[in-house]
């Protein structure tokens, strides 16, 4: 399709771009290095992008910094996966072999147990002086790329299928249309109703109906600043998601600290019996619970919106909301060691999602001996489970 070039095709995360660049950039204070190297695109393979058709996006995973040795020096860079095909994004310049355990000892960053020990004796020799310790946040980014940089300098607008000039490129009415066609190609738009005849339970929380910053923070498939399309698409997916009869408890935030009015406003064009457990942001949501048992498939569930709030005592399941998709290590989708499910709807593909389908998942994993997460819901999740370990990927 498109003719070899030297040059390797690079896809930018458009949605997660700025998440990146802040990972790079905490990286090199903690390590202690100004000339960090910007984080301009992910590298492709060449089968991608001679290949006769392209995908509709192209799913990327970042799964934290990677170190390389080469003789007595150690390169940096943010791990990056793209289908099959992973690269190492560059970081940091090279640094000296001792220089680097040593700053990595002081700021907790994984080491060798042989490595360790000579870090602690080199501490003990040369950091005499209090230290002033800044931990480096481990972080796990699941996005898209949705556009993608050719080899022949070209851009390529994959939901929308075709080459873009610049002026196609910088064009806002031309990116809000490839935002809408990627939601629907991935699943994350509904555009008709799909009610069941028997009623069900359902779960959902973090919609942040209104809330701009959710937009760039959680890194949603819209333009920044347009709330109201992101609001429509929540509500709608909610409504034909859910039919009247059906049941939902809603694990908090609903809106970002909004005004009584704009709240009932929201709560009035949702369909279902809600059960409302208060989130951190819910100032003006009435009727609220702290959180709700739930009994189920054999499994006692406790949901709740910030899963740092279970009583230490409590041994069982956890359904909460809080984390969105900003710490996936710690809160993906389904842990089937920590027992937790993360129903934000930023990780359930902006949709709420079955109590039948958490069992349903949650007994196979079980029956399989299970221990990687699953990061994410697929849309439908049945059929395609993202995985990921810290050190490799797994479709």
């Amino acid at each position: 399709m498109h003719k070899k070039s030297p040059e390797q095709a690079t896809a930018c995360p458009l949605f997660a771009e700025w998440k990146l660049t802040d990972a790079a950039r905490e990286f090199s204070t903690t390590m202690g290095i100004p000339d960090a190297c910007p984080v301009a695109g992910i590298p492709l393979p060449d089968s991608l992008v001679t290949r006769q058709t392209m995908p509709p996006y192209l799913p990327l995973t970042i799964t934290g910094c990677r170190r390389i040795r080469r003789g007595h020096r150690f390169f940096f860079g943010l791990e990056a996966v793209a289908g099959t095909s992973s690269s190492s994004l560059p970081v940091t310049p090279p640094l000296g072999y001792f220089t680097t355990l040593k700053k990595m000892q002081r700021h907790d960053l994984p080491l060798t147990p042989s490595e360790s020990l000579i870090a602690k004796a080199l501490a003990n020799v040369f950091d005499r002086r209090p230290q002033k310790y800044h931990r480096c946040r481990p972080f796990l980014i699941t996005t898209d790329a949705t556009r993608i940089t050719l080899p022949d300098g070209n851009l390529y607008d994959l939901p929308l299928g075709r080459r873009l000039t610049p002026e196609e490129a910088a064009s806002e009415d031309l990116l809000r249309d490839s935002h809408a066609a990627y939601r629907h190609t991935r699943g994350y738009e509904c555009t008709a109703p799909s009610h069941t005849p028997e009623p069900e339970i359902f779960l959902t929380a973090d919609l942040h109906l209104g809330h701009c910053e959710a937009i760039d923070y959680y890194y949603r498939p819209f333009l920044p600043d347009d709330t109201a399309t992101m609001d429509r698409v929540l509500t709608e997916n909610w409504n034909h998601t859910i039919g009247p009869n059906d049941s939902v408890i809603f694990a908090g935030d609903l809106t970002y600290k909004a005004e009584a009015e704009t709240v009932d406003a929201c709560r009035s064009r949702l369909n279902g019996t809600v059960t409302w457990i208060k989130g951190n942001h819910d100032t003006c949501l009435e009727g609220t619970c702290p959180s709700q048992t739930l009994s189920a498939g054999g499994r006692t569930f406790l949901v709740i919106h910030n899963p740092k709030h279970v009583p230490a005592s409590y041994r069982g399941w956890v359904i909460h909301g809080h984390t969105h998709n900003a710490r996936l290590g710690d809160y993906p989708f389904i842990s089937f060691t920590n027992k937790t499910v993360n129903i934000s709807t930023d990780v359930t593909g902006y949709q709420p999602v079955p109590l039948k389908e958490i069992l349903s998942l949650i007994r196979e994993g079980e029956a399989a001996g299970r221990t990687a997460p699953i990061l994410t819901r697929e849309i439908p999740s049945t059929t395609a489970i993202t995985t990921v370990a810290p050190s490799s990927y797994h479709d």
